[in-house]
């Protein structure tokens, strides 16, 4: 199996909390470098802009000094001030206008620090009550707004994160079907998706087929490696916590589709540090990637090349895993 590079998002190393409390307290750019640089086996970090970008100089020094490179610029486009109501699929001209303008600069940002690549999770565009949207119009302003997002720079990657819930009971970039179709009606081939694992539990989805729907039309551009109990929340666990065995099926996946790009960090470190949550995290896909290298791949595939009995599949896998002698 391919040795992937692993990266951390720079929004989890410094205050996180939520409606209930706080778990971390606030970092600077240098500590959340620091910190970063205490995980084991980490080749990049994904920087957040505006916060984490004030001083693009800075940035380029650090990353420098601690030998890692900057796997994604990810953009913020959720702020209540500007957001409210909808960031790419507001009603309102300004907050749209505002939304293209924090991605376009991001993604002159990115090019700076070297890396081709945007992230952003559009978590104001979405809903909570029946009749409070007028859908029609609301997609039809995701998809003109995405455009012309996507048009600014074409050597710039648009991964888009796709989530079902939170802060909305609904947000429009809901499940893999609907990115699909986003990305189908913009046309372009710099947008993508970036794959939140977790975020793939919560909509119901087997993450593994996800991505082969995903790179099957050339849409895969980044991951985001985590767990969720799939009960609808984002609660960004540890790798193969919740769900061991799709996980590895995850990995077996990814593959055999040829995926080549980050797996990112997006872990809540809520009841231990951001550097020691990470480091156990990789650790634990590296050896999830080992088990399937030792157990055999071209052995897997074979099993399911034909209509054998689930039995078999997990037979050879377990015992694998489990021998009992």
């Amino acid at each position: 199996m391919k040795s992937w590079k692993f990266c951390v998002n720079s929004g989890f190393l410094g205050k996180r909390r939520d409606r209930f409390t706080e778990y971390q307290p606030a970092r600077d750019l240098r500590e959340k470098f620091f910190l970063a640089s205490q995980i084991d086996g980490l080749h990049g970090i994904e920087l957040k802009y505006p916060f984490d970008l004030q001083d693009v100089k800075l940035a380029k020094q650090l990353l420098e000094d601690n030998g890692l490179q900057c796997s994604a610029v990810n953009v913020d486009i959720k702020d209540a001030t500007y957001f409210r109501y909808g960031a790419l699929s507001a009603r309102s001209a300004e907050a749209r206008n505002k939304s293209i303008s924090l991605i376009r600069e991001g993604m002159d940002i990115a090019v700076e620090l070297g890396t081709d690549l945007l992230s952003t999770c559009p978590l104001a565009d979405g809903y909570d009550y029946p009749f409070q949207l007028d859908y029609i119009e609301a997609w039809n302003h995701y998809i003109e707004t995405v455009s012309q997002i996507v048009s600014y720079r074409d050597d710039v990657k648009l991964a888009l994160e796709y989530q079902p819930h939170e802060p909305h009971a609904k947000i429009l970039l809901g499940n893999v079907g609907m990115i699909l179709h986003l990305c189908a009606e913009v046309g372009a081939p710099n947008l993508g998706a970036n794959l939140d694992i977790g975020h793939s539990f919560a909509a119901l989805e087997s993450p593994a087929e996800s991505a082969a729907l995903l790179a099957s039309k050339k849409r895969l551009f980044y991951v985001h490696t985590n767990d969720n109990t799939g009960d609808g929340g984002d609660w960004d666990m540890i790798s193969g916590s919740v769900h061991f065995w799709h996980w590895l099926e995850f990995l077996y996946t990814l593959d055999r589709i040829g995926y080549e790009g980050w797996l990112g960090g997006d872990i809540a470190p809520k009841h231990t540090g951001p550097a020691a949550a990470y480091d156990t995290n990789f650790r634990i896909v590296r050896r999830m990637v080992n088990f399937l290298d030792k157990a055999g791949t071209d052995k897997i595939a074979e099993i399911l090349a034909k209509d054998s009995d689930i039995a078999e599949t997990y037979n050879f896998l377990s015992e694998k895993l489990l021998p009992e002698d």
